[in-house]
């Protein structure tokens, strides 16, 4: 039996999203603390993507836009932690943006990006990339 439901599913809303810095895709493990009621509460996630100022992830829990977490962060050197606000929060992820950080934290984000942008520039070469570095100079 074919039931047509187009006239109940709402219109999707067009939106332009504009990142101040661009995302790096990195999965790695996270070690979240929430601030509930009853106390810390620690869960655990994996992380989508990462950038200077957030990061997306797939966390165990409903999490609650403004919420205020504590991420950690397993990287190559050190483990980091920072707070971070939950920005949006659905069954199939999470993003958050950092608060700002301690320069340690701040120089282990920007060294781990580093590294992911190398391996993304040889992954997926930016054609344009050499006439951009000629037309900003």
């Amino acid at each position: 039996m074919h039931v047509d439901s187009r006239a109940m599913l709402p219109r999707s809303r067009h939106y332009h999203v504009r990142r101040r810095e661009p995302r790096y895709v990195s999965s790695m493990q996270v070690t979240l603390q929430r601030f509930l009621r009853f106390g810390p509460f620690v869960t655990r996630g994996v992380s989508l993507d990462i950038s200077a100022r957030g990061m997306s992830a797939l966390i165990c829990g409903a999490l609650r836009v403004g919420e205020t977490v504590v991420i950690a962060l397993p990287l190559p050197d050190a483990t980091i932690e920072m707070l971070a606000t939950v920005r949006h929060s659905t069954d199939a992820n999470s993003g958050f943006e950092f608060y700002p950080m301690s320069s340690i934290a701040q120089k282990g984000i920007q060294d781990w990006i580093q590294e992911l942008q190398k391996h993304d520039e040889k992954l997926f070469p930016y054609p344009y990339a050499l006439a951009a570095k000629v037309g900003s100079g």
